[in-house]
Order: structure tokens, then sequence, then C-alpha cells
């Protein structure tokens, strides 16, 4: 199983991917908030028997992980420079607004499950999977866009 990751030089589920890799916008993810490690622990245990493989579901935890999602605005190139003048001019976007709620759920000791889901099939079963094991504030990262698959608790 997957074990969620404290420090910054393991922060992704797979051990021989660098923490900053692990925190770039990545295409074709599903992210979701879950509160409670046991919720984790079945989480990942029915996204492996759905076939999602132990290198497609990633778990987040712990202050060194927030830190390095402060770190990085995720983006790299133009985008990064963008997102990085507008935030030093007090702007804020969507995306960085976002990025800041699961930074903030990292620092709370909640996790943040990262699964990859490629197709429309992938995504829906993963959100699923995550919701019915406690998972709330759901993402699907496209491309071009972030779809919220699942609202914020009330």
């Amino acid at each position: 199983m997957t074990e969620p990751h404290a420090n910054a030089d393991a922060a992704s589920a797979s051990p021989d991917r660098a923490t900053d890799d692990a925190i770039r916008y990545r295409t074709d993810q599903v992210l979701g908030i879950v509160d409670a490690q046991e919720h984790v622990e079945s989480a990942v245990t029915a996204l492996q028997r759905a076939r999602f493989l132990d290198s497609e579901v990633s778990v987040f935890c712990g202050q060194a992980a927030a830190e390095a999602l402060d770190a990085s605005t995720g983006r790299t190139g133009l985008a990064h420079l963008a997102i990085r003048v507008a935030e030093r001019l007090g702007l804020s976007n969507d995306e960085m607004a976002m990025k800041e709620r699961y930074e903030q759920a990292l620092r709370d000791g909640r996790f943040v499950v990262a699964v990859f889901a490629p197709s429309d099939e992938r995504t829906e079963l993963a959100a699923q999977t995550l919701r019915v094991h406690g998972g709330h504030f759901i993402h699907h990262l496209r491309r071009f866009s972030i779809e919220r698959i699942h609202p914020e608790r009330a």
C-alpha cells in the first residue's frame, strides 16, 4: 500500500520521484483531500482493487509536503513567471486559491491524494472512490483547465 509521506524527500508514492516533480501541475490527475489516515488507507486499497497502479496513486501529508507545495507554483517557464508576478502584485486566481486550499489541508494534518486518471472513465472511478472513502474538495487537473468534481462539504 502507498504510505503517506511526511518529509520533503519522500513526498510522493514513488520513492524515485523528486519532490519538485511530485508537486508539479500534472495533467490527468484527480486530487482530493482526505481527513483521516484510516480513510486514506481504505481509499488506496480501493483504488488498487480498481486496478490503479501504485505508481498512479500518491499520498501527501505533513508540513514538509505543505512547504514544498508552497514553494512551487506547479508550473514551469512563462506560466511559472506570470504566476509569481501576479502573487507579488497581490493578484489571485482560482488555480492559486485551489493550491492554497490543498496546502492548508496538509498544514492541518490532513492528506492530499493524487490519482493519475488519463480517461474520463478513470477520472470518474478515481473521484468516486475518493468520495466513498471520505474524500472531498476533489478536482481533475486537465491540460488547459481544472474541473471541480466534488465540492467542499458544508
